[in-house]
């Protein structure tokens, strides 16, 4: 493999250590320390293929941890990587400028018990960051909220946010959301920068620190290009993600009996995994329609680039229930030349714009109405699969990546917002 694919996922200017360094007050010549908290992924096993010169076969996206990586070697820095994920002996080993340390979540039974496993793993992720005393740390939404003050002391807190606080357009109302919500706006005090998978999620970070910083917004990216479809009209339908009922799967069937009746070619593909992997399965096994619904399970990497080319419309169903962060499988269906019928609290249509149609969340009728309406006129989507030749240039400029825009959020002046360049400090 070209390893110089990997060396280009993030952009930054020359000089980048300096510039960050100078921000944090160090010397060009002092070590960097920098924490990375990330979500429940196998960074660990990331870090193995990237050390080898690999992109992870099992994602189809260029992953988050990949361009820290990347980045964290451009910068010089001496890294701490916290995994909620199994590390296995050759991450422990990873050498004095990558040390790997692991968190476990105890599991709990109610939300007493939940509370208490979550404070438990928060104050291990602090001991383990002192241990470290790092410069800055990179925090995940997943990891717990009530880290973030004891993390920020003496520290530069950058929330690298996956995921929204609220579903996209629906703010609290009750008065537990309302509660919830001025707690986050104190806990986001400790807060220095983000960044953000989504425009939603840049939009709430602004309500919680009443615009103190301007977030980052980063565009999912995917390795090298895909071969594309040959737009024609809409026969085979395809979900991609977590086997769930907030997913919108139970739906999705029941909208797809609907349109089989009147469009009898029609096929749909389920790809994942998740709880409700056994419902699911019985679900289809009582349908009038099961021999044209398949469930094919969990997918890597090229499987899943394989089920996208043989599709001619993804499904994001997501039901309001789940705060949805992003979605990566619209953009990944968008570097085949595939269009997106997604639900409205999925926060992608900002990048995604005209290549993706939005319907109101957990309103089937609304579901149907969206997808007949592309089955039935070959025109609309045919301009929609047109549409996504825009979201492929986004998804293959490494300036919009999440490591670029990590830079940016750690090399930007806090109190102008503005970002330092390399030739401001040449002669530092």
């Amino acid at each position: 493999m070209d390893t110089g694919e990997l060396s280009n996922v993030v952009h930054v200017p020359e000089h980048a250590g300096r510039i960050v360094r100078s921000r944090l007050g160090l010397s060009g010549s002092d070590p960097l320390r920098v924490t990375f908290v990330p979500g429940p992924g196998d960074v660990a096993g990331t870090f193995d293929y990237w050390r080898s010169g690999q992109h992870d076969p099992r994602v189809p996206c260029i992953t988050y941890s990949l361009m820290f990586y990347e980045l964290m070697t451009q910068l010089n820095a001496y890294c701490q990587i916290i995994a909620h994920h199994r590390i296995g002996d050759s991450a422990a080993a990873a050498g004095k400028r990558f040390r790997f340390d692991q968190v476990n979540e105890r599991s709990a039974k109610g939300w007493i018990d939940r509370v208490r496993s979550r404070a438990a793993l928060a104050d291990e992720i602090v001991d383990l960051t002192n241990d470290f005393n790092p410069h800055v740390v990179v925090i995940s939404t997943h990891a717990p909220k009530r880290s973030w003050q004891p993390l920020s002391r003496g520290r530069t807190l950058i929330l690298s946010m996956h995921n929204t606080f609220w579903p996209m357009q629906r703010p609290p109302r009750t008065l537990k959301g309302r509660l919830r919500k001025a707690m986050l706006i104190h806990m986001a005090r400790s807060l220095d920068g983000a960044i953000c998978t989504s425009h939603e999620c840049a939009r709430q970070i602004a309500a919680l620190t009443g615009g103190r910083f301007e977030a980052e917004v980063e565009c999912p990216q995917i390795l090298r290009e895909q071969a594309l479809i040959e737009p024609d009209a809409v026969r085979d339908l395809l979900f991609l993600g977590r086997i769930e009922r907030f997913k919108g799967v139970f739906m999705l069937i029941d909208v797809f009996e609907q349109l089989a009746a009147a469009y009898p070619y029609l096929t749909l593909t389920l790809a994942g995994s998740g709880s409700a992997d056994t419902a699911v399965t019985q679900r289809i096994a009582a349908s009038p329609h099961r021999d044209k619904i398949s469930f094919v399970g969990s997918l890597e990497s090229e499987q899943v680039h394989a089920a996208i080319a043989a599709a001619d419309l993804l499904i994001c169903p997501t039901m309001a229930s789940f705060n949805e962060g992003l979605a990566l499988v619209g953009f990944e269906a968008a570097s085949h030349g595939v269009p997106s019928v997604l639900s409205s609290v999925v926060p992608a249509a900002d990048l995604l714009a005209d290549s993706c149609v939005v319907y109101e969340a957990d309103n089937p009728e609304a579901l149907a109405a969206a997808m007949n309406g592309l089955i039935a006129d070959k025109k609309a989507y045919r301009d929609l699969c047109a549409a996504t030749a825009s979201v492929r240039q986004k998804i293959f400029d490494r300036s919009l990546s999440w490591g670029s825009g990590l830079f940016n959020a750690l090399a930007k002046d806090p109190t102008s917002g503005d970002t330092v360049r390399s030739e401001q400090v040449m002669g530092y």
